[in-house]
């Protein structure tokens, strides 16, 4: 789980300094990303409930991959978001000058 962790924190950071993720905002890349890693991470959880009921029959195997899928998910999500925070913590005047609206009060905040 570590290694998923680690292995998604340096992930992260290349995407980032590499300028694909302004690349993805602006919409100046070639290719979506979002359904790519959807559908892989969806073909990876079918194929282990697949191969779990065709060899196993066993409910414990099969809650054993839920609960690793729903931590492989949670770990990945909150590396994203982790990274993120430190980001906006060592940059935030850079991160005011693109969203002047951010760490207002939603009273304060202009929509629109």
């Amino acid at each position: 789980m570590i290694l998923l962790l680690v292995f998604f924190q340096v992930f992260n950071v290349k995407m980032f300094y590499s300028g694909t993720y302004a690349k993805l905002q602006n919409g100046k890349s070639k290719f979506n990303i979002t359904p790519i890693v959807a559908f892989s991470s969806f073909g990876y959880v079918v194929a282990q409930f697949l191969m779990s009921s065709l060899v196993t029959d066993s409910a414990f195997m099969i809650a054993l991959i839920i609960a690793y899928s729903i931590v492989s998910i949670v770990t990945s999500y909150l590396a994203t978001f982790i990274h993120r925070f430190i980001y906006i913590q060592k940059n935030y005047d850079k991160v005011l000058k693109v969203y002047p609206e951010f760490g207002k009060p939603k009273s304060l905040r202009k929509f629109g």
